[in-house]
């Protein structure tokens, strides 16, 4: 509640209408607020999406073409957090960048003392996102590797023995199995991995032919595909006419797409 002042028993009594022109404090804007009223009197530096670097001592320039919208407090709250965001650092340290007055004029370089600092910044930024990056990261190790560790053991399945030992070993308990002597498991396993397919049976003397004069075709088709000539000319390098060669090449086509 706010304080009332004292007032003397001699002061006469304040009629209800004696307050009615007192002077009442109205609420600062907010952030947001404030942005919406640059944007709308000085769209070319506040506008939407415009991130340029200020003109030094931006304020006064401010109070000077629209003054009574903005509170010195109002103003310095905006301004102190639009300069030291993100992209406005990027913008100090872009290439070429030079500040700019309230209707998107250059009016000055950018110190190298500024550019400096607002490089700076950034870098720390960056090594922040990173370490958090990181964190997120090893973390997110360390959780997988207490979720393995905290996850119970597989039930053991019926007729698996676990321990040293094999079935078949000497003191395991199974009975132990036959086993054939050394050279006649390595051949035993490797007639295993053999094949079963029947032994191929030799070419007759016409299987022979057209296995060749395919293989032919499928040569005389990719050297055609890789050369530039045309057919005519293809055709008169091979010593073939171009209908000799089209049916081969067709032929060919065929029994590559058969394959």
């Amino acid at each position: 509640m706010p304080d009332i002042p004292e007032i003397p028993e001699t002061a006469p009594g304040a009629t209800p209408d004696a307050t009615l022109g007192a002077p009442t404090s109205r609420p600062e804007p907010s952030v947001a607020d404030t942005a919406r009223l640059l944007a709308e009197h000085f769209p070319a530096l506040f506008g939407a999406g415009v991130i340029k670097p200020i003109k030094l001592r931006i304020q006064a320039d401010i109070h000077q073409r629209a003054p009574g919208v903005f509170t010195k407090k109002a103003l310095s709250i905006f301004l102190q957090r639009h300069t030291t965001g993100t992209a406005y650092l990027r913008a100090l340290v872009a290439a070429g960048a030079t500040r700019i007055d309230l209707d998107g004029q250059p009016v000055g370089e950018i110190t190298a003392e500024h550019r400096d600092a607002a490089g700076v910044e950034l870098e720390r930024r960056r090594a922040i996102v990173e370490a958090k990056k990181h964190a997120g990261r090893e973390a997110a190790r360390a959780s997988r590797h207490d979720a393995r560790a905290l996850r119970p053991p597989r039930p053991p399945q019926p007729g698996v023995q676990r321990g040293p030992g094999r079935p078949g070993d000497a003191g395991s308990g199974a009975s132990p199995r036959s086993r054939k002597p050394l050279p006649d498991r390595k051949l035993a396993r490797a007639h295993e991995q053999e094949p079963a397919h029947a032994p191929a049976l030799p070419l007759t003397p016409e299987q022979a032919a057209e296995a060749e004069a395919r293989q032919q075709r499928a040569l005389l088709l990719r050297s055609f595909e890789q050369s530039p000539l045309s057919n005519a000319n293809f055709a008169a390098l091979k010593g073939l006419s171009e209908g000799t060669l089209d049916a081969l090449l067709t032929l060919a086509r065929q029994e590559r797409g058969s394959r």
